[in-house]
Parts: C-alpha cells; sequence; structure tokens
C-alpha cells in the first residue's frame, strides 16, 4: 500500500463533515443526547427520515473512522518506533482530549445551561479519540507478541462472515449493555464494530487489502444493504425501543443489519475513492488536513448556530441543511486558523 493515498484523506473528511451533519439533525429531533436540543423539532414524517438518517449514519461512520486511522498505524509504528509513536500519538491524540474534556466541553455546558450548571466529566464526541488512544496502546502490545495472521482476502465469502460474526457478537453485547446506556459518552455496545473495523484497517496496512476493491463488488454489498434497510425498518417499526438491545429478535436484526450496512457503506466509500479519486488537489488536502481540528471543534459552531437560526421562524427541515452547512464551513474556517496559529508555534502536530 502506498504510504500517501489521497481518497483515504478525502473520506476522513467527508466523515467529519458528516458527523458535524449528524449532530445537527440531533439538536432539532432530540434524540442521542446532544448538548443542546432546540425547540424547533421535526415532527411526523419528517422525524422519521431523520430517524433513518441517523441509524444509517450511525451504523458506519465511526467504524469506517476507526478503520481509516487504524490504515497507516503500522507505517508510522514502523518508522518512529514504540516511544516516538506514543510521543506522537499524546501530542496529536491527547493533547486536543484534554483540552476538550477540561475546556471546551465545561465552556460549552456553561454555554447552554448558564454559570449555575453542575459540571460533569465527559468526552463528548471525543469519546472517539480516547478510544483511538487506547487501541493504538493494544496495538503496540499485540505487536509485541508478534502474533501471525494469515493472508486475508476481502471476497463476497470474507465479508458474509465478518457480518455474521461481527452481528451476532454486537447482539450478545447489547443483551448485556444497551446503545441508549452511554458511560461518559461512550456506547459501549456500539463497540464491536468499532473494534473489528480497526483490526480489518491493520491488516489492510499490512496485506495491502485496498488492492484488492471493485467497484461492481461495492455495488452488490450496497444493494444488499438497501434491503436490509427495508427489512430493519419492517421489523423494529412495532417496537422500536428494542432497538437498543436485550433479548429480541428486533435487536438481532438491527445488530446484524448494522453490520451489513458498515461493511457496504465503508467497502463502497473506499471502491469508489481508490477508482476516481486518488488524486492530490491542493484545496481538498487542505481541507483534509483540517478535519481533525474541525472534528474537535465543532459542538461550539453547532450549538451556536441552532441557537441563531431557531428563532427564523422556518421549519426544521430548513434548518437543518441551513445549519449543517454554514457550522461545516466555519467549523472548517476556525480549525484552519487553529492549526495556522498552532504551526505559528512550532506545534505541528495537529
Amino acid at each position: 500500500m502506498k504510504l500517501r493515498l489521497f481518497y483515504v484523506d478525502y473520506i476522513r473528511l467527508l466523515l467529519c463533515c458528516i458527523v458535524i451533519f449528524h449532530h445537527v439533525i440531533m439538536g432539532f429531533c432530540s434524540i442521542g443526547g446532544w448538548y443542546y436540543d432546540s425547540p424547533v423539532q421535526v415532527e411526523g414524517t419528517s422525524r422519521i427520515l431523520c430517524t433513518i438518517i441517523l441509524g444509517i449514519n450511525q451504523s458506519y461512520f465511526m467504524s469506517l473512522f476507526f478503520f481509516v486511522s487504524a490504515l497507516f498505524t503500522p507505517v508510522s509504528l514502523d518508522k518512529k518506533g514504540v516511544a516516538g509513536f506514543v510521543r506522537d500519538r499524546f501530542f496529536r491524540l491527547g493533547v486536543p482530549l484534554l483540552v476538550y474534556v477540561f475546556g471546551i466541553h465545561p465552556l460549552l455546558v456553561k454555554y447552554v445551561w448558564g454559570m449555575g450548571a453542575e459540571y460533569q466529566y465527559q468526552l463528548g464526541p471525543l469519546w472517539f479519540v480516547f478510544a483511538l488512544l487506547f487501541f493504538e496502546m493494544a496495538y503496540i502490545l499485540v505487536r509485541k507478541i508478534n502474533i501471525k495472521i494469515g493472508e486475508i482476502k476481502i471476497n463476497s465469502r470474507t465479508m458474509t462472515i465478518f457480518v455474521v460474526v461481527t452481528g451476532l457478537l454486537t447482539f450478545a453485547l447489547r443483551t448485556v449493555v444497551r446503545t441508549n446506556q452511554p458511560i461518559m459518552g461512550i456506547t459501549f455496545a456500539n463497540f464491536v464494530l468499532y473494534v473489528a473495523m480497526y483490526i480489518i484497517g491493520i491488516l489492510a496496512s499490512r496485506q495491502k487489502l485496498l488492492d484488492t476493491l471493485t467497484v461492481r463488488r461495492s455495488c452488490k454489498w450496497m444493494a444488499i444493504a438497501f434491503v436490509m434497510w427495508v427489512l430493519m425498518l419492517g421489523i423494529s417499526a412495532s417496537h422500536p425501543e428494542d432497538t437498543s438491545g436485550g433479548l429480541n429478535v428486533t435487536s438481532l436484526v438491527y445488530s446484524v443489519w448494522e453490520a451489513v450496512s458498515c461493511v457496504a457503506v465503508s467497502y463502497f466509500l473506499l471502491a469508489i475513492g481508490r477508482r476516481y479519486f486518488n488524486r492530490q488537489h491542493t484545496f481538498w488536502e487542505s481541507a483534509a488536513a483540517d478535519s481533525f481540528l474541525a472534528f474537535v471543534i465543532h459542538p461550539f459552531p453547532v450549538v451556536f448556530l441552532t441557537q441563531l437560526v431557531e428563532s427564523a421562524g422556518l421549519s426544521p427541515e430548513v434548518l437543518i441543511p441551513i445549519t449543517a452547512i454554514v457550522a461545516i464551513m466555519l467549523s472548517f474556517v476556525v480549525a484552519h486558523v487553529l492549526r495556522w496559529g498552532c504551526h505559528t508555534l512550532n506545534y505541528k502536530w495537529v
């Protein structure tokens, strides 16, 4: 695998934009425990559509984030050594995590709820960074053990096995802990796919699995995912609360559906990206470089803009895309300025 894969950077940029869009929707749906719920809420069919969008996003976007993050971990560890790699991870991930937990999060809580609001330590969206740090330290330990893994092939058979195994493991996990039971912002009920996709990312780096992706197969799996989406909607319509977990058929179908959706959408984006977008583009490369900081600071623009537009007298169906577009642009502008400032101060890890 080449060291520089431009389309992977663009996918990371796309995922960051989807995260911001996702959180804007949450603010107008009161679903998922976002910082601020607008009094202007979607209702009826629009609420159902927003719920479907949130569910589809949740099925793949954070799992694909872990996959993308894992892709360059082995190369970075080989190049920098254990000490250099750990130091790099601390500056790139640990410092922004601490800034968020002890700076951005409490300021945002005070902004939303007032100065008298009781502060509780929460990771917010940076739960991803916390988990990624844990995964990468675990990978170092695994490297020390030097476990030998045979050659893996990405084909319909192995993808089906991956879907079945991760779906059943997710179902089993959710009989113990449900998706509506987060701890410090971490939804442990979703971690089977997160761990699995991180491992596949490591293997993809070592065994050049991305070179075997085909657009034809990606379209086939997207068709399968569409059928599963329809099936999942039909089964979960009568008992939507069971999608959060428990020993029931709805939870089983939903867990398998998430695995299918994750594999299908992730494969599709990677295959399409590799085939059509693996070329350098100055603007998009710059935006991709800003994506991590945009991810870190985006809750402030999202909450601020949601409060700003909710009094405009427009329907939430109109406010959601407007807020999302402006929030994405503002997040990246602020991130770009912050990166420039950090580089001016010779802090070049962001």
